[in-house]
Parts: structure tokens; C-alpha cells; sequence
């Protein structure tokens, strides 16, 4: 379905690969997998002998199979397992395949393109992030066959999975939960004779999803990725206006990546995504902001720790005023000049304990320090820290000196020689 119906698909999984040295080949001998649904139910036998076909073909060339669709995961993985649990199952393969000289013993693994990319690891995608998708909110769609039946898969928890909701925050995105995010598409339903289940199934999901504000929906899956992308034009004939831009995890991480994905991808979606580019571009430039004084990928761990949020002195008593946790979103959200004007911000008190408490041994002081050198800088300084820093500036101490209160416990009273301080002090002010 992928190479023939949705091949810039195909394209987006490549340059994904690609983009971190992952070397792979291609079989021109691999037929489709075949599909579970379909070609299981209508002929069981020829749907297990052709994938113990691939399976063989992928065994003696001594690969291993990565597919980006659910369909080839689910049947591929699950005939590989039959074929190594069960003898009799194996030998009556292997009979078959005997005439076309192949031999199937279950060798070969099955990678769904989630998995791999979820096994490559979180630190090795990090790193070659180029645009942080903060901000995003992002409905994950994991399809039936990637996770279930478990007892064959064996690869994340088949109702409460994980698996591909971390490889989008990964990214920096937010995976949103919603109502009926389980739920199967009803891809099968047209084929059943009964398209019109089929669409409002797909209908179900639209809605939960509108109801939490995501920005796009990422499946791993392309009969999925029809039946949202392809179906949502269908439902605005009905008057049903969602234009919730879909997209294939591989063309999500292809953006982040900052690879050259754009125009392919208005050029063959269906459903309008303007939209979802309009939202990274106006991410991309908030990230310029947020970095040109604060490290991202520290306040994105910051934030969904929160360990030091409820110990902080002043959070404790004046929870309705002060809260790390909170101004820290609101960065990430692209809000510095709120945050800035905020005078909430001069209520942290350098106390240090969300230094003792961050498991990264970093904290929060040194992000207060910054936001407070911007806000004095665009005139939004609390008047107890002003007068503190006029005094300074004028004086070089924080408070006038007074020979009196000196005197009167017998010390001397010889007023400090402050002139060069002073002049460093001028020489700083009229620099900027």
C-alpha cells in the first residue's frame, strides 16, 4: 500500500534512515505480506505460506525485516512466531517452500519502524534534532496490528502502550491523551461492505480529538493514515469540518530533523496541512527566542520533572503567586515577554533548594537571574531590588554608609575607597 498508493511515505522512512547512517537494502522478491485482514480471512493457507515466503527470502539473505506498515509487522511477526513455536506449522511451511527453494526456520526478526526508532534510542534522536517541536500537540494513533495480539507481538503494553508517545516527545511535541485513542480506525469496514461504520468510526476519533486542541494526528500505519487523511474530506461533505493536518510518524521526524519535506508533503496529503506548518514555524521562532538565553532541552526536562516545584520555599506559602513550575511552561511556550513583565519573577530567593533537589544538579536560580536582568532591562524591576542596585551603582555598597552606627560599637570609621568600582560600574552602564 505504501510503495504503490502513498510512496512519499516511502521517501520520508528513507531520508528518516538515512539522516542517521542506518545502512539497509531493498528485496524486489517481497510481495506484500500479505495484508492480515483481508487476504487471512479469505484464504488462511495462502496468507501463511506467502509470508513464510518473505520470511524465507529475508532468512537466506541473512536480514533482518524492517517494515513501516502495521500490517506486514503484525502478519510477519506473528507467522515468524508460529513458525518458531510450533514444529508442525514450521514443516508444513517448509514443504511448501521446498518447491521454490527456500526454507524458513524463523531467523530473520520483524521490526515495526516505531520500534526500531524506539530502540535506536532517545538520546541518539535527540542529538540529531534540529528543530524542537515544543508546543506541538500531537495525536498519537497506534493502529491495531503494531501492538496486538501481545502473545505473538510481545513489544509494549497492547492497551496501554508507550512506545510511540515517547518517540514523539522525544521530539520535543506533546502526545496528547484522548477519549477512544485505542480504537480501531475501521480501516477493514468498506471491504466488509459497510463503509459507512467504517467513516464514523473515524468521526469518533475526530471529535475526541478536537476536544484536546491537537495539531496533527501521526499514525504508523497507512490504511490508518487513509482513513484519516483520505476520509476527513469525505466528512466535510456531511458538514463535519476538522482539517486536523495527519501525518506518518516518519514525515514528523523528518521535519524535526530539518530535512527537505515540506512540499512534498502538501503536494500528496489530502487533508490541508498548511496549518501544522504555520504552527512549527511560529515553534521554530519562538525556540530562537527561548535559546538565545536559556538551554531548551533543560527546560523541557525541567518542567515535566517538577521536583523541586512543591519544596520551594516561596510555592509553599504563596502557592497562588508563585509557581516555578508554571513560569517555566510559559517560556516554553514561547512567552518570555509575559513571563519578563511578570513581577512574580522577583519572589524567588536565590534559596538554592531547587538546586539541592534537581536531579541534574542545575535548579532554578540561575533561570530566575536571567529573566530579572531582562525585566530591568525593559524597565519591569521590583522597587525594593531598584533602589538596592541605585544605591550600589552610585556608592558601590548596597546600603549608605553610616559612621554613627560604627561608632557606637567602637569601630573605626574610615568609609571604604570604592572609586574604582565606581568607575567600573560607569564604564558598564554607558557600554550599553
Amino acid at each position: 500500500m505504501i510503495s504503490y498508493r502513498l510512496p512519499f511515505i516511502e521517501i520520508s522512512v528513507k531520508k528518516a534512515l538515512e539522516s542517521f547512517n542506518i545502512q539497509y537494502t531493498e528485496s524486489n522478491r517481497f510481495s506484500c505480506c500479505p495484508e492480515p485482514n483481508g487476504i487471512k480471512n479469505s484464504n488462511q493457507l495462502i496468507y501463511n505460506i506467502t509470508a513464510s515466503r518473505n520470511l524465507g527470502i529475508a532468512e537466506k539473505d541473512k536480514k533482518d525485516i524492517l517494515t513501516p506498515c502495521n500490517g506486514c509487522f503484525e502478519t510477519l511477526k506473528g507467522i515468524r512466531s508460529e513458525i518458531k513455536v510450533d514444529s508442525h506449522f514450521r514443516n508444513k511451511m517448509n514443504k511448501y517452500l521446498k518447491n521454490i527453494d527456500l526454507h524458513v526456520e524463523g531467523a530473520s526478526d520483524v521490526y515495526h519502524l516505531i520500534e526500531f526508532f524506539h530502540k535506536l534510542g532517545s538520546d541518539v534522536i535527540k542529538e540529531k534534532i534540529k528543530y524542537q517541536l515544543n508546543g506541538l500537540r500531537v495525536a498519537v494513533h497506534y493502529g491495531c496490528h503494531f501492538l496486538r495480539p501481545s502473545n505473538k507481538i510481545q513489544m509494549d503494553d497492547p492497551m496501554e502502550p508507550h512506545m510511540f508517545d515517547k518517540l514523539i516527545e522525544d521530539l520535543g511535541a506533546k502526545s496528547v491523551d484522548y477519549i477512544h485513542k485505542m480504537d480501531c480506525c475501521g480501516g477493514s469496514l468498506a471491504r466488509a461492505g459497510n463503509p459507512d461504520s467504517g467513516l464514523e468510526m473515524v468521526l469518533t476519533k475526530l471529535e475526541s480529538m478536537k476536544k484536546e486542541n491537537v495539531d496533527v494526528i501521526v499514525v504508523g500505519c497507512p490504511q490508518c493514515f487513509i482513513q484519516f487523511d483520505h476520509l476527513q474530506k469525505e466528512l466535510k461533505k456531511l458538514d463535519y469540518d476538522f482539517d486536523i493536518p495527519v501525518l506518518y510518524y516518519s514525515e514528523l521526524l523528518c521535519i524535526a530533523l530539518g530535512l527537505d519535506i515540506k512540499n512534498m508533503i502538501k503536494k500528496y496529503h489530502r487533508t490541508q496541512v498548511n496549518g501544522i506548518f504555520e504552527k512549527i514555524d511560529d515553534i521554530h521562532q519562538k525556540n530562537k527566542e527561548i535559546e538565545k538565553y536559556f538551554n531548551l532541552e533543560f527546560l523541557k526536562t525541567c518542567y515535566s520533572c517538577g521536583a523541586c516545584n512543591n519544596d520551594c520555599p516561596v510555592a509553599k506559602y504563596l502557592p497562588q503567586e508563585f509557581n516555578p513550575q508554571k513560569i517555566v511552561k510559559k517560556i516554553l511556550n514561547g512567552k518570555i515577554d509575559k513571563v519578563i513583565e511578570d513581577p512574580s519573577i522577583w519572589l524567588c530567593l536565590d534559596c538554592y533548594v531547587c538546586y539541592e533537589l534537581c536531579p541534574m544538579k542545575i535548579g532554578l536560580v540561575e533561570l530566575f537571574t536571567i529573566l530579572r536582568n531582562l525585566a530591568k532591562e525593559r524597565g519591569f524591576i521590583a522597587d525594593g531590588f531598584k533602589d538596592e542596585l541605585t544605591t550600589f551603582e552610585k556608592e558601590g555598597i548596597v546600603t549608605m554608609f553610616s559612621k554613627v552606627a560604627r561608632q557606637r560599637v567602637g569601630l573605626e570609621t574610615v568609609k571604604p575607597e570604592l572609586e574604582d568600582l565606581k568607575v567600573l560600574i560607569n564604564k558598564v552602564k554607558n557600554n550599553k
